[in-house]
């Protein structure tokens, strides 16, 4: 495994976010914070990341199971001081993730993708059976549930790659 860290210059931040959340949305990912996984121990969709220059913070978003919070916010980084792309120049998709590192005293956030495929059908299929659980397990509506989780999906994710 050949891996390489390039540190992402300020100024491309806005468009780097928007085309790493383009490349790798839906990516089954972790979050970690130093050592210590934090989120989505077996991984979860990746929905975004954010950037927000005028309140100075990086937001990391991952896929839930929850029909109400199906992008929950894993973590926010304050004051980020240095966005890094990690590669691996060996493997059929070279992203492994992104490292950022946030103000000084705090842990370095990591997102690590786990592999190369998208888990955007198992979170549709998983948030598509919460949606079952609460209409209250009745049978014969397993195509609305689906179309539904679908859209659910779609809304929070598209504001992730749009310009």
């Amino acid at each position: 495994m050949a891996v390489k860290k390039t540190r992402i210059l300020k100024y491309e931040w806005p468009t780097f976010v928007k085309d790493f959340n383009r490349q790798n949305q839906f990516r089954r990912a972790t979050l970690t914070l130093g050592e210590k996984s934090v989120v989505g121990g077996h991984g979860l969709p990746l929905v975004g990341l954010s950037y927000n220059e005028d309140k100075r913070r990086v937001e990391i978003y991952l896929g839930g199971m929850s029909p109400e919070n199906p992008a929950h916010m894993a973590h926010r980084v304050e004051v980020p001081r240095a966005l890094y792309l990690i590669r691996d120049t060996e493997a059929c998709n070279p992203v492994r993730g992104v490292q950022i590192q946030g103000a000084p005293g705090t842990d370095m956030a990591y997102v690590v993708f786990l592999d190369e495929e998208s888990a955007k059908c198992e979170w549709t299929a998983k948030l598509a059976y919460s949606l079952y659980k609460m209409r209250g397990t009745a049978h014969g509506e397993d195509q609305r549930d689906w179309f539904e989780a679908e859209k659910i999906i779609e809304k929070i994710a598209t504001p992730f790659i749009e310009e």
